[in-house]
């Protein structure tokens, strides 16, 4: 028989690391999480908390990216689907999707949907390449040892962009 999942278990272990990484220096330490076929990573700095995906109420009349909005302990969040919004087609739903929010010092209640975490990543150990990668909310590139590529993202930079801040729909679509 398969192992149960004990949910509760799971965030407060992912919470206590997260505040354990996040009390050391961390200059060098990300968030790394999945998005379509793309590797990426966040500061934890910029992370308020990274959760399982509750119940999303749709929005009409919004952008096929924007899933709508969740109830987070009491709070209202905006939940974009970031693939979607980089253009990898929607993200399908599975257990191991996440919403990612972002440092509440940014002061928007918004929540990314990511198709899972994939750990904390040093980027001491990663060669830094050349270029952003075309868009404003990626700092900086870089190659693990492997060869794969992670992008580092600029929370601000996503947050404030116009094409992000757009979620209603162009009229008559």
């Amino acid at each position: 028989m398969a192992k149960k999942f004990n949910l509760r278990e799971f965030q407060a272990t992912l919470s206590q690391q997260l505040q354990a990484a996040a009390s050391r220096d961390t200059s060098g330490s990300r968030l790394g999480f999945r998005v379509g076929d793309a590797n990426w990573l966040v500061s934890l700095a910029d992370t308020e908390e990274v959760i399982p995906v509750p119940p999303i109420v749709r929005v009409p009349g919004a952008r096929r990216w924007f899933r709508g909005v969740a109830n987070i302990r009491g709070n209202l969040y905006a939940v974009s689907d970031f693939a979607d919004f980089m253009g990898q087609g929607v993200t399908p739903e599975s257990a191991d999707c996440r919403l990612l929010i972002p440092h509440h010092d940014f002061g928007v209640n918004a929540a990314l949907l990511v198709h899972g975490t994939l750990g904390l990543k040093n980027i001491a150990r990663y060669q830094e390449s050349g270029g952003q990668g075309g868009y404003p909310w990626i700092a900086r590139q870089y190659h693990d040892d492997t060869g794969a590529i992670w992008r580092d993202m600029d929370f601000g930079q996503l947050l404030g962009n116009p094409d992000f801040l757009m979620a209603e729909a162009p009229f008559g679509a």
